[in-house]
């Protein structure tokens, strides 16, 4: 029998704070003397009450014998429990049971592995952390070992944010009672490492924390090969695991809070004022002076894993933030210019960035190149910032805010539609400001403290805090996270489009958004390419921020064909981890026609986001082949929770083409844009077209052969020879070459160009008695729509969901496509010829107006009883429920 060589036990002292400590032994026969030995020298101090040791199956006689002499020797200060081998978590789960129930006095338990040893004096420092920190539950020590060399500091002040991102706790720790009261134990399926982890998460969605010891408890014995090592080598699987187990944390809401409460990741100086803003979310700032953020970056440089500065700093000309947040592009900005960063090839000095004025929609440039004017902005991060104060004479630090820049600097810009210039005449600009605060940095009074060491022990429980920033992104494939935080009572959606011109689906976006707005929610808008945003004066006005993934290949159908469609090229890893990151924090994302987001749409809808399908076409080539995307989203059905089509015709042919009738939903469109304020009594004032008035012909829409150009173009030339006073206009540009042109129209055709905005278009189609739309092919156009809403007459082809739109003979004309022209000239003369029809049908189609509030309300309650559904299901527990709905 092993003879622990110790003293005999003296009589037990009575415990102010009872502390029990816990050995798990599996394989450890001779180093349990040393672990027992050194919770037996502290039992004999009067600081610890009572040992447990776990006798997990293990196969060596000699530790049957120690154990048995220990037990002798230490009566009842000691239990002993032999189990058979069911791991490691099982085993620490029979220690926590036994020590629950042995004691009722019991305040707290201390886990030591059975090749570890308690520090000298550890029981003291245990008892004394508990009358000290009464808050903390529990305590985690710094570690020495022995072995191998090493020693290393934990975290200092404990963060659920890291705790995300590192194990900042050993299972070497102080553990007050009430967190072993509330259920907390060891997960005894994780057999392979990182249970310690996932138990103290899982105290940590309970609502506890712990608290850094701030000094050794235990000594840990280091060798080359040990289970932790394996944990390591099976990292990622474990952390899949954690991540799964524990999504209450592992979200980019939850993350993200996290993040902005104790580490803003932006610092932004703006103007000369005397303060900076810290903040993470632009929109949920606080102010420090200058002299404090100096102090800050100082602090961190010299103790990256103590102090906390923003990771990047941005200098902006006064008035850029006002100007960004009037065109709701404020978010998109802090996004992008960390993407920049994030993603640079060759990393910058600094980052330019101009913002200039557009007369024809917001616009977007990644490459500026080094213009000789200064610029409206300047990003840098803390490692270029380090690089400028440490590696630069000043008399080059003074050469700044030259244009063009001596520095190795990227550039891009923003352009708001018609934005209010900057007054660059009377405002320092980005580079002078950096300028001046690089400089200042370069001679602070602090500057010795980044040549000295502050901490012997090495940082491996700790985090370099200007890296916050990137834990959120540990859940999205390492993508850059958009900086949202959410609002209370408030759900955000996204809407998502390959680009935002002027067509029906922009359109339709716009007023669904218009719809969810006054519903409550936050929408957003996400342009998928780097193509101009055009606000038509209402189509922004729901969105809380609109934003571009502003990759030029998002546009590039040149990727895989599926059933004859081809996909967009983009798509390697950091692209599709930025889109996922871009979206993450919405709780639904719609798309409406983006390939590239296809590609990310099952990671994200794994993520917990609402993934929605919106398909509008259907596209016919020159051979009457279908393609187009919904083909594509056939390909990707699987990914999306829902599926909508702008017509009942649209929904049978995806359900008949293979997807399931419960994921498809109709939302049938209605007109395009709001009518202006007193259009309506104007439309009810309209009079009917006397005989001997010309009658009003007009076309809406572009100018491409899916709009039957050609069609147009035979039917116009027919009207003006068989009846001249016909009065013919044409609103809308060509989409064609025009060095490929091979159709006119008639001489006295009015070419009005395309005309945007609800006030003219309202006033255009009032003055119209007759729309053609002689197509090829259509989803269910909102032209029709916004006609008919006027009382104009519309005449069609019979394609798409026409028929939806229009009553043939009663609201409007449905016409074979065969020989339509001829039938188009026919259709309009008779109407000429019969006044009395064109203003009943006039009426009828005013009369069958629709609505976007009764097209939408049924996808609004399909979405609350998604959501209903969801929040039951989280958890039976109201506490966790709570914790859910804080989150969202």
């Amino acid at each position: 029998m092993t003879d622990p060589k110790v003293t005999p036990m003296k009589p037990r002292a009575k415990f102010a704070r009872a502390i029990t400590v816990i050995v798990p032994i599996k394989g450890h026969p001779v180093l349990i003397d040393d672990a027992i030995a050194s919770v037996q020298r502290e039992i004999e101090a009067g600081t610890v009450q009572r040992l447990i040791a776990v006798n997990d199956g293990c196969e060596y006689a000699e530790t049957l014998e120690s154990l048995a002499a220990w037990q002798a020797l230490m009566g009842d200060r000691m239990r002993v429990l032999h189990c058979r081998n069911a791991g490691l978590s099982a085993a620490r789960n029979r220690g926590i049971e036994l020590a629950v129930q042995t004691d009722p006095g019991l305040e707290a338990i201390f886990l030591l592995d059975a090749d570890n040893m308690l520090v000298e004096g550890a029981g003291g420092r245990m008892r004394a952390l508990l009358e000290r920190h009464p808050q903390a539950d529990w305590f985690y020590p710094d570690f020495d070992f022995f072995g191998q060399n090493g020693h290393y500091i934990t975290e200092r002040s404990y963060d659920l944010l890291f705790h995300a991102q590192i194990n900042l706790c050993e299972a070497g720790s102080l553990i007050r009672r009430r967190v072993l009261d509330q259920g907390i134990r060891f997960d005894e399926n994780m057999k392979r490492g990182y249970e310690d982890w996932d138990f103290w998460l899982s105290a940590a969605k309970a609502g506890f924390r712990g608290h850094s010891a701030a000094q050794p408890l235990l000594l840990y014995r280091k060798r080359p090969a040990s289970m932790l090592s394996n944990s390591h080598d099976a990292d990622a699987e474990l952390r899949r695991y954690l991540k799964q187990k524990h999504a209450w944390l592992f979200n980019t809401p939850k993350l993200l809070a996290l993040e902005a409460a104790r580490f803003p990741r932006f610092a932004v100086i703006e103007g000369t004022g005397p303060t900076a803003r810290l903040m993470t979310d632009p929109a949920q700032s606080r102010d420090v002076t200058l002299e404090e953020l100096e102090r800050q970056i100082m602090a961190h440089l010299a103790e990256p894993f103590a102090n906390h500065a923003p990771q990047y700093l941005v200098f902006l000309r006064e008035g850029v933030s006002a100007r960004l947040i009037e065109h709701r592009l404020i978010h998109n900005f802090f996004w992008t210019a960390e993407r920049r960063w994030t993603r640079a090839e060759h990393r910058p000095d600094f980052d330019l960035f101009f913002l200039d004025r557009s007369v024809q929609g917001h616009r977007i440039c990644n490459d500026r190149g080094n213009p000789a004017h200064m610029a409206d902005g300047v990003i840098i991060d803390l490692r270029a910032l380090h690089d400028l104060i440490s590696g630069q004479p000043e008399d080059r630090l003074r050469q700044i805010d030259h244009a063009p820049s001596g520095f190795n600097i990227s550039s891009w810009s923003l352009s708001p539609e018609q934005m209010t210039p900057l007054d660059s005449s009377r405002t320092a600009s980005a580079p002078e400001l950096l300028r001046s605060f690089v400089l200042t940095l370069s001679r602070s009074r602090f500057r010795s403290a980044l040549a000295q060491s502050w901490e012997w022990r090495e940082q491996g429980g700790a985090i370099d805090r200007a890296t916050a920033n990137r834990i959120p992104r540990s859940v999205v494939d390492g993508g850059v996270v958009f900086p949202l935080l959410k609002q209370a009572g408030r759900r955000d959606i996204g809407f998502v489009v390959p680009i935002f011109d002027f067509g029906g689906v922009e359109k339709v976006v716009a007023s669904m958004a218009r719809e969810f707005a006054e519903h409550g929610w936050r929408c957003h808008l996400f342009v998928a390419s780097d193509r101009p945003i055009h606000p038509d004066g209402w189509a922004l006005q729901a969105f809380a921020s609109v934003n571009w993934l502003s990759d030029p290949s998002a546009l590039d159908w040149t990727g895989t064909e599926f059933l004859g469609t081809a996909e967009p090229s983009w798509g390697n890893w950091h692209e599709k981890a930025d889109l996922i990151g871009l979206l993450s924090g919405m709780d639904v994302v719609v798309n409406a026609h983006s390939g590239a987001l296809h590609k990310v749409a099952d990671h994200l809808r794994r993520l917990g986001v609402m993934m929605i399908d919106h398909e509008h076409l259907l596209e016919r080539s020159t051979y009457g082949r279908n393609y187009g995307p919904p083909k594509l989203a056939l390909a990707y059905e699987y990914a999306y929770d829902l599926i909508l089509t702008c017509s009942e015709a649209l929904r049978r042919w995806m359900h008949s083409h293979g997807t399931p009738r419960e994921k498809l939903m109709a939302v049938v469109n209605a007109p395009g844009y709001p009518l202006p304020h007193g259009a309506r009594e104007r439309i009810a004032a309209r009079p009917p077209r006397e005989p001997g008035q010309p009658l009003r012909v007009l076309f809406m829409g572009r100018l491409d052969p899916q709009k039957g150009v050609h069609r147009l173009s035979a039917i116009f030339h027919s009207l003006a020879l068989s009846a001249p006073q016909i009065e013919l206009t044409i609103a809308g540009g060509s989409v064609v070459d025009p060095h490929q042109v091979d159709f006119t129209f008639p001489r006295g055709t009015r070419m009005l160009g395309p005309v945007r905005g609800a006030e003219a278009l309202t006033d255009l189609l009032l003055n119209t008695d007759i729309m053609l739309l002689p197509s090829h092919y259509e989803g269910l156009p909102l032209s029709v729509l916004e006609a008919q809403r006027c009382g104009v007459v519309v005449i069609a082809t019979d394609v798409g969901a026409m028929d939806e739109a229009i009553q043939n003979g009663t609201t409007g004309f449905i016409l074979p496509e065969a020989g339509c022209e001829a039938a188009f000239v026919t259709q309009i003369l008779a109407l000429e010829a019969d006044r009395a029809l064109l203003a009943q049908v006039s009426r009828d189609a005013d009369r069958m107006a629709r609505d976007w509030s009764l097209a939408t309300q049924p996808l609004l309650v399909w979405l609350n009883r998604r959501e209903s559904g969801a929040n039951a299901a989280l958890d039976e527990g109201a506490e966790d429920l709570d914790m859910y709905r804080s989150m969202k």
